[in-house]
């Protein structure tokens, strides 16, 4: 029987230069998770840490994270065992050559080989595919070999992309979908994605313990996983890690910039802690002069809630330059022109409910969705 912890991805000395004005901020709140988590593991009398690559942003990072980062290390009362990724491979360079790392302490293991490392009392042999490069085309797990028969519970730790259409890129250390029946596993910990995702129930990946940018749905997290005995079914539970929110909201100015405006605010409204809320409003469809003076008057709003950093992504296309494109493009289209026609129509119809501007809404969704279309 084991129990362990598995997380990856801390990225410890992240630089956060695309939101440069909370990077200090974001900077210490991976470490207060990292030691959150490690508090997390003591509370749940877990075996094992077992952290599964990118741990430091990079090879470079200077001797004071190494030493928050072990001092973080020394809390946990269970072994630690730390694999090398794609952020902090062990190359010649790397962060795990220092001496600073290897006056480690005794119980903060490197997975720096390929060789099975047993886990002390537990049965359990974990598997290692220390990565030595930052890229690579080679699936890291390809060298575990076939199916080894035994009674050890058998666990891989890996640092790379499962080989999932899509999701997926042929230098990113892809890893073949049957790797754990390749290799007999019964659990194969990875990191790499820092969206939490699990993979037919052996294969997971914890999620960064912190988000490092907008849209990592999934992340701020780690697994608690419990195995039985050899090939029993691995129990994964998700442990919520993450100090940090990084909210994306979308505004669809064709609506109505008001109503979309308005929304934004009573979202904002309802924050517990806007210190600790990094915000992206991102804009879509057509807008007007008004709107765009709304935006503004709308970011000093939020701004002034203490929100830890707001940003204004605008993909909105202004209404006037939108309909000089299409007014360009209706003389090739008899039907562009009568759309046109129709929709800059103020004749009322009746049952039928005119904006100030003289287009139904609905018909202002659909020119908003052509002039999207035609300005590709």
């Amino acid at each position: 029987m084991i129990r362990l912890l598995h997380t990856a991805d801390w990225q410890m000395g992240l630089r956060a230069k695309h939101v440069a004005g909370a990077a200090d901020a974001i900077r210490n709140a991976r470490l207060d998770a990292a030691r959150q988590l490690i508090q997390t593991a003591n509370t749940r009398s877990v075996d094992a840490v077992v952290l599964a690559g990118d741990i430091f942003e990079d090879n470079t990072v200077g001797e004071i994270q190494v030493h928050e980062v072990l001092k973080v290390l020394k809390a946990s009362r269970a072994p630690v065992y730390v694999l090398p990724g794609n952020h902090d491979p062990l190359s010649p360079d790397s962060v795990y050559l220092r001496q600073s790392w290897k006056g480690r302490p005794a119980h903060v293991h490197m997975l720096d080989s390929g060789k099975g490392v047993s886990v002390p009392g537990t049965g359990a042999l974990l598997i290692p595919a220390p990565l030595r490069q930052k890229k690579g085309l080679k699936d890291p797990t390809a060298d575990w070999g076939p199916r080894v028969e035994g009674k050890d519970i058998r666990i891989g730790v890996a640092h790379g992309s499962l080989r999932i259409e899509g999701k997926h890129s042929a230098d990113d250390f892809p890893i073949a979908l049957d790797a754990v029946t390749r290799s007999n596993l019964d659990y194969l910990a990875l990191g790499h994605w820092h969206g939490q995702y699990i993979h037919q129930k052996r294969a997971a990946y914890s999620g960064a313990h912190e988000a490092t940018k907008f849209g990592e749905d999934g992340a701020g997290q780690a697994l608690l996983v419990e195995i039985a005995s050899h090939e029993a079914m691995p129990q994964l539970t998700p442990i919520p890690t993450g100090t940090l929110t990084w909210k994306t909201l979308e505004l669809d100015l064709s609506l109505g910039g008001g109503l979309e405006l308005a929304r934004v605010r009573t979202a904002a409204a309802e924050w517990t802690s806007p210190e600790k809320t990094l915000l992206r409003l991102r804009t879509r469809g057509t807008s007007s002069e008004e709107d765009t003076t709304a935006l503004r008057a709308l970011m000093d709003e939020l701004q002034g809630q203490g929100l830890l950093h707001i940003e204004l992504d605008r993909q909105d296309i202004p209404r006037a330059a939108a309909e000089g494109r299409l007014a360009e493009l209706a003389p090739s289209s008899a039907l562009l022109t009568d759309l046109l026609e129709r929709l800059n129509s103020k004749a009322p119809v009746p049952g039928v409910s005119v904006t100030p501007e003289g287009i139904h809404p609905a018909a202002r969704q659909l020119l908003s969705e052509l002039v999207m279309e035609v300005w590709k």
